[in-house]
């Protein structure tokens, strides 16, 4: 009767959850206006569909799966920015009882409530549920893909193993990186040998499975993950890696407002995540085998450390460190954290109240915080000060000429334009003047649309043309995109 009354408890507690989750990721879902890479993900979802199945086996193709999931979603929903965004809304919210569930094989039930719990405020989370990007969708299939992984090890029945070679392969095909849970994988399994060791034929079949799908893109991936290619990302070292990642995971996108905040914050966090390796949760459910209870910290440090140690020795060859590619490990610091909160609590109700009150008024802050700051690139209000403003015959120079594709994803009219010229390679003046003239020839007005501009031309050659040629008449600043509207002397250069 305990037993029961506990489940029923835990069910209202994770409903309640699921519930909460959706409306912080559904607030202000469309608040920020598209980014170019989600403009991207739009584009790439609705191209025609032999040349998205293409991409499949297509070499430097990161995420078609996603594209293709979107694909119907697109067709059904439509592409605006609260569709499309909700779409990794679902993929987020879905990870909160799934990280229960994966944190059932290790935790006790309040430990694994505790992680959930933190993963509905994570505000990390929560900016990335409400990014029209495959990250929250990788974040759910590597966590089912542990999931089925330690049931199938356990259970040692088929469908598991075939879910799991399913859930795997999907994973590989979502982002180029999710390929480092493999070898995670295959650790965890060395490491739970002793308990283990009777399902070496059906992982040895499982593991075979889930390579063969891989091979079309280990041809392309792993030549280019072993290279020198510029992929344009700095490199960091492992200790500014850690760094990053602890402070994105803790604090989300905003960052601290103040130091001793950030203080305070650093050692609470620190703290948690130490009590949930040493410390540990005693009580656990009697169901949990008692190997899996003594190795829980270790596999929990596993499932945290290594995929970032993976990416790191990718990246002393070929940069390749962005946070959000390993935004997938984040589940297990979470449950470490919860981990870390149920131990507290066995010592101390008080001291687990004041930690948990703590972090869930740091948490909603910073989603009140991300939730109101303009952080992407505001091209929903640049197009529509461009469209209250424009007259026919004007011209519009996009540096750097990519973002036009988001600028044309909230400006549909007919209009002149043209991609200003590349400096970055050593252009001259000469050559910029050339260039500038032959451009901007029959148009009087000017209008120049700068994001990421110093992407194209760092050395600023394209304004001061500009700045020298004509008048400034205008300028508007928004969210990293800046306009400038000029009027040249005499029909153009």
């Amino acid at each position: 009767m305990r037993n029961r009354g506990r489940e029923a408890r835990i069910r209202y507690a994770l409903s309640a959850l699921v519930l909460t989750a959706f409306a912080l990721r559904a607030y202000h879902l469309d608040f920020q206006s598209l980014w170019r890479d989600e403009v991207d993900a739009i584009a790439f979802a609705t191209r025609a569909l032999p040349r998205l199945l293409s991409t499949f086996t297509r070499p430097k193709e990161n995420g078609p799966l996603y594209f293709l999931l979107l694909r119907p979603w697109i067709a059904l929903r439509g592409d605006s920015e609260f569709s499309v965004r909700f779409f990794s809304l679902a993929f987020g919210v879905l990870a909160i009882p799934l990280a229960y569930a994966l944190g059932r094989r290790w935790l006790s039930p309040l430990g694994s409530v505790l992680g959930a719990l933190l993963m509905a405020f994570s505000p990390y989370l929560i900016w990335y549920s409400q990014e029209a990007k495959m990250y929250t969708l990788i974040t759910f299939l590597t966590m089912l893909s542990l999931y089925l992984y330690v049931e199938a090890l356990a259970r040692g029945r088929w469908p598991y193993w075939a879910a799991y070679v399913v859930a795997t392969s999907f994973c590989l095909y979502t982002h180029i990186l999710a390929a480092l849970i493999i070898p995670l994988e295959i650790i965890l399994f060395v490491v739970w040998w002793p308990r283990h060791r009777a399902r070496l034929k059906p992982w040895l079949l499982a593991i075979g499975c889930v390579t063969l799908p891989y091979i079309p893109l280990a041809l392309w991936e792993i030549p280019l993950l072993l290279s020198s290619y510029e992929t344009g990302h700095p490199f960091y070292p492992l200790g500014k890696v850690l760094s990053i990642l602890f402070f994105a995971f803790s604090h989300g996108v905003l960052g601290v407002a103040s130091l001793w905040l950030l203080i305070l914050t650093s050692v609470l966090f620190i703290f948690l995540f130490l009590a949930g390796i040493f410390l540990g949760d005693k009580k656990l459910d009697p169901a949990i085998d008692s190997d899996v209870r003594r190795g829980e910290g270790v596999t929990l440090l596993l499932y945290l450390f290594l995929p970032i140690i993976g990416l790191y020795l990718v990246s002393l060859g070929m940069p390749i460190f962005a946070d959000r590619y390993l935004i997938y490990v984040a589940p297990a610091f979470y449950l470490i954290l919860g981990r870390g909160l149920a131990a507290v609590k066995l010592r101390s109700n008080a001291v687990f109240a004041l930690c948990l009150a703590l972090l869930l008024t740091l948490n909603v802050q910073s989603i009140w915080a991300q939730s109101h700051t303009r952080l992407k690139s505001d091209f929903r209000s640049a197009a529509r000060y461009f469209a209250l403003h424009r007259e026919p015959d004007d011209l519009v120079i996009f540096l750097m000429p990519y973002v036009r594709h988001t600028f044309e994803y909230y400006y549909r009219d007919d209009y002149h334009w043209a991609n200003g010229p590349y400096t970055n390679d050593g252009m001259s003046e000469g050559e910029l003047e050339a260039t500038l003239g032959e451009m901007t020839k029959g148009h009087r007005s000017i209008w120049l649309v700068a994001s990421e501009a110093e992407l194209w031309d760092e050395r600023g050659l394209v304004k001061a043309w500009l700045d020298g040629n004509g008048k400034l008449v205008d300028e508007e600043e928004f969210a990293r995109v800046r306009l400038y509207r000029y009027e040249l002397r005499g029909e153009g250069q």
